[in-house]
C-alpha cells in the first residue's frame, strides 16, 4: 500500500531480532523512513524493516457500530478526503514558517484550504477547520482570506457541528462569532449520513447481485462521457475537463453505472454513482438517475450496487452528504439503514 501522511495504519516491522507493530497516523514519509504518531509518541521506522503495512479506519471516540463510533472530525476529514482538487493545502503555522524560510517540509494539520478556479463549487472551493491552525482564529481567517483572494475566489469556510444536532463541534465554535463580525452567511445545511455498508446491500459483496431485473451494472475506474454529462456538464461546457478530473480526484475511486438493455440491441444509461474509499470507508458521491425512470428502484439498486462492491473489498462503513431539501435521496439511504450523523454549512461573505 501507499504510505501517505494523514492516514492511520498499523505497521509491523522488524526490530532487532523480533517483529513489532505501531498503530497510529502517518506523521511523515521519506525515501527512508516512516514516522507514525502512536499513543506512545511518534515512531520511526525504516522503511526497509517493515513486513505488512495495513490502513486502518480513525479511532473510534465513542462505543457502538463503527459507523457510529467516530468524531466528527474524523467524519469531515474523511468526506474531504474523498473530493480533493489539485489546488489543496494545509493552513498552519509551522506551514507559514516553512514556507518563509523556504522550505517544502510542511505538516499535514490544520485548515485544508481547498480551490479549484475552472470547476468552482463548494466542496471544491472551500476551507475547512480540522485542527488547530497553531495561531489565533481571526489571523488564520485573515490568511484564508488572502489564500482565495490571490486564486480570485470568494472565501468560503465549511463549519459543522458535533452530532446530529445545530451544535458547532468545538473545532467550529470560535468561527462562529468571527464569520458574523466579517459578514459571512451560512448556507442552507447539508447533511451527513453514516450506515453499515453490509446492512445497505443486504449482505450482497458483489456490485452485480444488486441488478434488478433487465439492467446490468457496471463497475469502472474511470466516468463515462455519459456520467460526466449527466452530472450537468454537456460536452461543450468549459469546465468539463476540470469538473472530470474532480470526478477522478481521490486514492480509491470508482464509478458504479445501471444500463438498461433494449430489444434491438441497444442500451441507456439508468443511474450512476461515484465511489471514493478513504480510510476504509466508502464515500457514495454524484448519485444520479435518469429523469424519466426516477422513483423506480434505479437509485437504490445502484447505490446497492457501489456499497456491494465496498463490502466485497472488508470496508464495513459508508458515509454521504446530502443537502437537507433533498428529500428524495435521504429518504433512499434512510432506507438503507443510514443515519445523519452530523450536519454542516458553507459560510460566505
Amino acid at each position: 500500500m501507499e504510505l501517505r501522511p494523514g492516514i492511520r495504519v498499523v505497521l509491523r516491522y522488524r526490530s532487532g531480532d523480533q517483529a513489532t507493530d505501531a498503530l497510529g497516523l502517518v506523521d511523515e514519509v521519506t525515501d527512508l523512513t516512516v514516522t507514525v504518531r502512536t499513543k506512545r509518541g511518534p515512531v520511526v521506522v525504516d522503511r526497509e524493516s517493515i513486513l505488512v503495512a495495513h490502513e486502518v479506519p480513525p479511532a473510534p471516540v465513542r462505543t457502538g457500530q463503527p459507523h457510529r463510533a467516530l468524531s466528527a472530525v474524523d467524519l469531515r476529514r474523511i468526506s474531504a478526503a474523498a473530493w480533493l482538487p489539485p489546488q489543496s493545502t494545509w493552513l498552519h503555522a509551522d506551514n507559514v514558517r516553512a514556507e518563509a524560510e523556504g522550505s517544502t517540509d510542511f505538516v499535514q494539520t490544520g485548515w485544508l484550504l481547498r480551490a479549484e478556479a475552472d470547476s468552482p463549487s463548494r466542496r471544491a472551493s472551500s476551507a475547512l477547520p480540522l485542527d488547530a491552525p497553531g495561531m489565533p482564529a481571526a489571523q488564520a481567517l485573515d490568511a484564508v482570506e488572502a489564500w482565495y483572494a490571490a486564486r480570485g475566489l470568494s472565501p468560503q469556510i465549511q463549519i459543522y457541528s458535533a452530532d446530529a444536532s445545530a451544535a458547532l463541534d468545538p473545532t467550529c465554535a470560535e468561527l462562529g462569532p468571527l464569520l458574523r463580525e466579517r459578514g459571512f452567511t451560512p448556507s442552507a445545511p447539508v447533511l451527513l449520513l453514516t450506515g453499515a455498508t453490509r446492512e445497505a446491500a443486504a449482505g450482497a459483496t458483489r456490485a452485480t447481485d444488486a441488478a434488478l431485473p433487465g439492467l446490468t451494472i457496471h463497475v469502472e475506474d474511470e466516468p463515462s462521457e455519459d456520467l460526466v454529462t449527466a452530472l450537468g456538464r454537456d460536452p461543450e461546457a468549459p469546465d468539463r475537463a476540470a469538473f472530470t478530473r474532480l470526478l477522478t480526484s481521490g486514492e480509491q475511486v470508482q464509478f458504479v453505472s445501471a444500463w438498461a438493455h433494449h430489444p434491438d440491441g441497444s442500451r441507456s444509461p439508468v443511474a450512476a454513482c461515484r465511489l471514493a474509499e478513504v480510510n476504509r470507508w466508502a464515500v457514495v458521491t454524484n448519485l444520479v438517475t435518469h429523469p424519466g425512470l426516477r422513483r423506480r428502484g434505479a437509485g437504490r439498486a445502484i447505490v446497492r450496487a457501489a456499497l456491494a462492491t465496498a463490502a466485497g473489498r472488508g470496508v464495513r462503513s459508508y458515509l454521504v452528504d446530502v443537502e437537507a431539501d433533498n428529500a428524495a435521496s435521504l429518504a433512499l439511504f434512510e432506507s438503507l439503514g443510514a443515519t445523519v450523523a452530523q450536519r454542516s454549512w458553507y459560510a460566505r461573505r
